[in-house]
Formats: structure tokens, C-alpha cells, sequence
């Protein structure tokens, strides 16, 4: 897939072609689809970031109206045209999400911005759908750096919000959890807790505060006091990070269940990983300059709740791993009889019945193939 210079020829008199990144005077098309660039820079990344899934959509959308003949063919083809807009809308949403997990900002920008596009199209100019599109681009934005923009952004969120106050707790979280980001990258460590505690407050309202959609508020918190050489105050929220997630994982596993929860969706799962990792590399560094058997029953925490979040995603022998780390750590620090000692060794050999079960069925199947 490339892109190629707009055919002057068989350009309409009066259009004008913007680029779908930057609104700048557009020289380049999709080969696929209707679909403008100023370079191929923009091109590159607007097809690796959302291009890719939804260039056929595109054309479809953008493409020269059909002649349909009756009033009730009109408005069926309407109809399924604002469907696919949808089913886009959510398509590009999800995507751009999944990019921010993995630090891809730049990726996460395009697909940001097609969804704010749908947003207006299905649901208009000012209404509150539009709202998590303005919050994806303020955080996109936020990771590169561009604090200017992300605060454009979070401006009109937060003006949205202001108009339209049946707003749910759920998005004035995520609202708040964005100007705590962009006052932390601002160096307003003050502003940036307040915005945190309001945070943690809507996102309890929403989903009570040992939810595990509530954890990446008690995270950010910490974060804001790790980056200010407050470890203890840091300590405490990585706690109830850890404590949060564990006892959602530890429910699952009593289950027996191969399914996810249906509590929560795969960017959030993704999200869980990252904040866990996070946690348990920051212990883990401190351990090296603690020694003390607390220090390292802290890293063994994080390594066993990081492997039950790798087993929930199906990372089996990962989850394996990091489980046996964690054992071997709190045999030497708590010993045989501690509860979570006894909790990892009974994850271990679930592990490997489920293991030794799947096996089996692949011999199986091996044999009747």
C-alpha cells in the first residue's frame, strides 16, 4: 500500500484535499481509498495506526452516492451507511486505546482523530459521545509531549462535560485522570494530585473502590509521588494497586475458569499488565538497595500478581514463570505455611493439570487426525 500524487487533472474545480493528520494542504492520496496526505510520513503512519482496517469502509463511505430511486431506498441506504459509521466509531476508538497501552503515540493519533470524525457524524457537533475521542487524542498527545495540544484537547472535553451535566462519573474520571497527567508532565505535582484524588473519587462512584477499573487511579496517584522522591506515599499506592488486581485474579483462578471476566474488556487487561510491570520494576530496584526480607516479599508480590494477569491472558508459560519466581522468593522470606505461599503452589499445579489436560488433547487429536 502506498500513497501517490493527487491527479491534478481529475480534481473537481474548487475541492480542496486536507491532510487526514493535520488539516495542511494535502499533494498525496491513498492507493486504496479517498484519503489525503501532505507527506508520506502522515500516509505511513495513518495506515499502520488505523488505515489498514478500515481503508475499504472508506471507500464505501466516501465514495460517489449511488442512484437509488425511492425515498424508503434512500433512507435504507442511509441506514446502513450510518451502521458502518458506527461500527468505525468503535473500531477506531479501541484501536486508538490499545496503541496508548503499548506507548505507540504516535500510532494511536490517527485512529484518535477518525473516531472523533465519527463521533460528529453519528452523533453531532456537541454531544457528549464526543467526549473519550477528545480524552484518546489528549493522552496521544500527552505521551508525545505535545502539552499544547493536549491541553486543546482536554479544554474541549472538559467545555463538552460543563454543557452536559448527566455526564457519568465514569468519563469525568477519565477527564480528570488526564489533566492530572498533563499538570505532572507540567511539573504542577499539586494540581496534578488533586486531579488524581478527584479521579480516584468518580472512578469509586463508578465502579466502587476495589474495582479493578479503579486501580489506574490509585496508579497515577503513585506515580505522581514516585517522580517526587516521596517513596513511602508512592509505596502505598502501589499497594492498593497490587492488592486491587489480586484479589479480582485470585477470584478468577478459584473459578477454574479458561473465559475472561466479563467485567473488563482487553485494553484494560493490557493496561493491568503494564501498571504491574511498572510496579514491580520499581520494587524491584529498590530491593537492591534494601535487602530486607520485606523489600523482597514486595517484588515476590508483584512477579505473582503479574503472573496470574499473564495466565489470565493465556500466557501460560509466562504466568508459569514469573508464579515460580514469586514462590521461590516467599519460601525463603514467609516460608511453606503463609497463605500466599500456599496460593502460588496451588496456581503452579493448576498450571500444570491444565497444562498436562491440553496435552492430552493434542495427542489425541494427533492420533484421530
Amino acid at each position: 500500500m502506498t500513497a501517490v500524487p493527487i491527479n491534478r487533472l481529475s480534481k473537481a474545480k474548487g475541492a480542496k484535499h486536507l491532510c487526514e493528520i493535520t488539516g495542511a494542504p494535502a499533494t498525496l492520496v491513498c492507493s486504496e481509498c479517498p484519503v489525503y496526505f501532505a507527506t508520506k510520513e502522515h500516509f505511513d503512519v495513518w495506515w499502520r495506526g488505523i488505515g489498514n482496517l478500515i481503508s475499504q469502509d472508506i471507500v464505501v463511505l466516501r465514495g460517489p452516492p449511488k442512484m437509488i430511486g425511492s425515498e424508503e431506498e434512500r433512507h435504507r441506504r442511509n441506514e446502513e451507511l450510518m451502521g458502518i459509521r458506527r461500527e468505525l466509531l468503535e473500531l477506531c476508538t479501541e484501536t486508538a486505546q490499545k496503541f496508548l497501552v503499548q506507548g505507540k503515540y504516535e500510532l494511536a493519533v490517527p485512529g484518535a482523530l477518525q473516531s472523533l470524525k465519527f463521533a460528529i457524524e453519528v452523533h453531532g457537533n456537541e454531544a457528549t459521545e464526543l467526549v473519550p475521542s477528545y480524552l484518546l487524542l489528549a493522552e496521544a498527545n500527552l505521551g508525545l509531549k505535545r502539552l499544547k495540544i493536549a491541553e486543546e484537547f482536554l479544554s474541549l472535553a472538559n467545555w463538552n462535560i460543563l454543557k452536559h451535566p448527566q455526564a457519568g462519573s465514569s468519563m469525568m474520571s477519565n477527564l480528570q485522570r488526564n489533566f492530572g497527567r498533563l499538570y505532572a508532565a507540567q511539573q504542577r505535582y499539586n494540581e496534578a494530585l488533586q486531579a488524581f484524588a478527584t479521579d480516584i473519587y468518580y472512578s469509586s462512584q463508578e465502579f466502587g473502590p476495589e474495582n479493578m477499573r479503579s486501580a489506574p487511579s490509585y496508579f497515577h496517584m503513585g506515580r505522581v509521588f514516585q517522580s517526587h522522591q516521596k517513596s513511602d506515599r508512592a509505596a502505598s499506592f502501589y499497594a492498593k494497586v497490587i492488592e486491587v488486581y489480586t484479589k479480582f485474579l485470585e477470584e478468577w483462578m478459584r473459578e477454574n475458569s479458561v473465559e475472561q471476566s466479563s467485567e473488563i474488556n482487553a485494553v484494560e487487561v493490557e493496561e493491568a499488565i503494564e501498571i504491574v510491570k511498572h510496579i514491580t520494576e520499581y520494587r524491584e530496584r529498590r530491593a537492591e538497595d534494601d535487602p530486607t526480607d520485606q523489600a523482597r516479599l514486595e517484588t515476590a508480590e508483584g512477579r505473582y500478581t503479574l503472573g496470574l494477569l499473564q495466565v489470565y491472558t493465556g500466557d501460560i508459560a509466562g504466568g508459569g514463570e514469573s508464579l515460580t519466581f514469586a514462590l521461590e522468593v516467599l519460601l525463603s522470606t514467609v516460608g511453606v505455611d503463609h497463605q500466599r505461599t500456599k496460593a502460588c503452589q496451588r496456581h503452579l499445579d493448576q498450571l500444570d493439570k491444565r497444562s498436562a489436560a491440553q496435552q492430552a488433547l493434542q495427542e489425541q487429536a494427533a492420533m484421530q487426525g
